[in-house]
């Protein structure tokens, strides 16, 4: 992606927040390492849109990118029995990574979500603000680019909450906000709406690292530690030239973090996908959850950093999963462990703030498009 398609215009009008917007926001907050803010939005007031940003996703509907595409190269994947140890599920899905093909477009598609308290006479229960993405970039310059996004229909967040959404008589939509400004959640998913097609391509941003070509990516080092320092040393890389801010990972939070923006939202080759994943199941500090199930109810293998959130809201477990089976990453997410002193009522232990899901990515030789 152009690093200018990540800025989006501050708007007088309090317009629809930009679906790219969304991405963008979202990706800054989870790469505030310890500072991120799955309650706080003070940073996203700017636009208004970016404000309802924070949101999109969950409960799996049958949406995917035509996993029966013919033209879409197999991944000649392995299933792996589930009577392994946590280390050993999380180097089994590493191999896995090492065996997945590429074609001429890679593609991401993801939901989001962030928990918020409903507001008003029919309120006081949790809702999920919810938006999805789907990206999509060329191989090579010239084979063009696009972006997609929607709202996603939001939903109460646990079984308590829809007893309590329906005791308030089911409503279509909710009150929700933030720092003295509020907004309206619905139960209706919205339409797709495309921003910045265009016919170039053959750029990929690892967020917080930099832009890096197709065959910059082939050339990135497989062995954990060199990739640890490819994202925590130096200054972010851009594909005009010069650099920019340092890149920073500040603790084991910061390296997770950073882990996930590359397998999630770039197409690094499948042994540098590997060695990201090795990085992490042995960093000190990350712990190893073993069997999970992601947001989606998927059936997955994790990893897991707690951090004491710099604003107030206490201690918060971060998490990261993966598909032992094929090695992708779905998801990640953050879990209340221990309220702190700015915690609201309802941000209780074990209650999740925020996720965001991998629906699908990979490579694709025929334009992927949104579905249904």
């Amino acid at each position: 992606m152009n690093e200018l398609h990540l800025v989006r215009e501050v708007y007088d009008d309090p317009a629809p927040p930009s679906a790219e917007a969304a991405a963008a926001a979202r990706t800054r907050m989870l790469s505030q390492d310890d500072t991120a803010r799955p309650r706080s939005r003070r940073t996203w007031r700017m636009p208004l849109g970016l404000v309802a940003a924070a949101a999109a996703a969950a409960v799996a509907a049958a949406m995917t990118l035509a996993h029966d595409d013919p033209t879409r190269p197999p991944t000649g994947v392995q299933v792996i029995p589930h009577t392994l140890s946590p280390r050993d599920m999380m180097l089994a899905a590493a191999s896995q990574a090492e065996l997945q093909q590429q074609g001429r477009y890679w593609y991401t598609h993801q939901r989001s979500a962030f928990a918020t308290l409903a507001l008003g006479k029919t309120g006081g229960y949790v809702v999920e603000e919810r938006r999805e993405i789907l990206r999509w970039t060329g191989r090579a310059r010239g084979d063009g680019e696009s972006f997609y996004g929607r709202f996603f229909a939001g939903k109460p967040q646990t079984s308590a909450d829809a007893d309590a959404w329906r005791a308030a008589g089911s409503p279509s939509s909710w009150t929700v906000g933030s720092s003295g400004v509020s907004r309206s959640v619905r139960t209706k998913s919205g339409a797709w709406q495309e921003e910045h097609p265009n016919d170039q391509g053959g750029t990929f941003l690892i967020g917080g690292v930099g832009q890096f070509t197709y065959q910059e990516l082939q050339e990135l080092p497989t062995d954990p530690g060199e990739l640890r320092k490819l994202l925590c040393q130096g200054s972010v890389k851009f594909i005009a030239g010069g650099s920019g801010a340092p890149r920073r990972c500040n603790g084991p939070t910061g390296v997770l973090g950073r882990v996930y923006f590359a397998l999630a939202d770039t197409p690094v080759p499948p042994k540098v996908r590997a060695g990201l994943m090795r990085l992490i199941t042995d960093y000190p500090g990350v712990r190893q959850l073993g069997a999970a199930t992601d947001p989606l109810g998927r059936s997955a293998v994790g990893l897991a950093v707690p951090f004491d959130s710099a604003d107030g809201r206490g201690k918060i477990q971060r998490e990261v999963l993966f598909d032992q089976k094929t090695g992708k990453v779905l998801g990640s997410r953050d879990i209340q462990l221990e309220p702190g002193p700015k915690s609201q009522n309802w941000q209780i232990p074990g209650r999740t703030l925020s996720y965001r899901a991998v629906v699908d990515t990979g490579w694709s030789n025929a334009k992927p498009t949104p579905p249904d």
